[in-house]
């Protein structure tokens, strides 16, 4: 729901560390505390100062590197507030997402500043669940089972709607029907016009 362009985020962490910062080019010991912080196993000030001392050039401050781990989130198109109200007035409806502390918090605070929306969570759907609060992440198998217990999902019943293959592929394993989305098509016109649901 949400509108993400990583490579913005990829670009600004880039320039602030002094080297190419993508996916591709992360060390494994980057990308195990990159994947802690997403479930919650390390805080946000151990998440930045892991940053800061990878830096080629002078150390960041920690607002610098929030204001650039953040650069990826642009905000948010009202008319799907409306989109996930009706929608839920016809299905249960759940969140699923990979995120950490400081993402939730820039969410959080974007909603209530600048669309005075202050019980996200409750309002558009029955229950969320973010990654660095449940301790897991997609796409590990575990995640998928654990929401299918906890809300009590039938799968046959259940459609996961997701931007990445790796993680309809894993939600498929646990019998859910998935939609890979691209994140360029208009969601709203996906759920009317692909998969009928309005």
């Amino acid at each position: 729901m949400l509108d993400l362009d990583y490579t913005k985020t990829h670009d600004a962490m880039s320039k602030l560390l002094g080297f190419e910062f993508i996916p591709a080019t992360f060390t494994p010991e980057t990308t195990k505390f990159l994947n802690e912080y997403e479930i919650g196993k390390i805080n946000t000030e151990t998440f930045i100062w892991n940053l800061q001392r990878l830096a080629k050039k002078e150390v960041p401050i920690g607002q610098d590197v929030i204001k650039a781990w953040n650069a990826m989130l642009l905000g948010w198109q009202p008319a799907k507030f409306d989109f996930l109200l009706s929608l839920r007035n016809k299905y249960k409806t759940y969140l699923l997402s990979n995120t950490n502390e400081l993402h939730l918090t820039w969410v959080l605070n974007d909603l209530k500043k600048h669309h005075n929306i202050v019980d996200f969570d409750t309002t558009y759907f029955n229950k969320t669940y973010y990654s660095h609060l449940i301790g897991m992440r997609k796409p590990d198998s575990q995640i998928f089972e654990f929401v299918t217990q906890d809300a009590g999902l039938d799968p046959a019943e259940t459609l996961f709607i997701d931007d990445l293959e790796v993680n309809t592929l894993a939600a498929k394993v646990t019998g859910w029907n998935v939609y890979q989305h691209d994140p360029k098509d208009d969601l709203i016109q996906v759920f009317t016009e692909k998969l009928k649901l309005m």
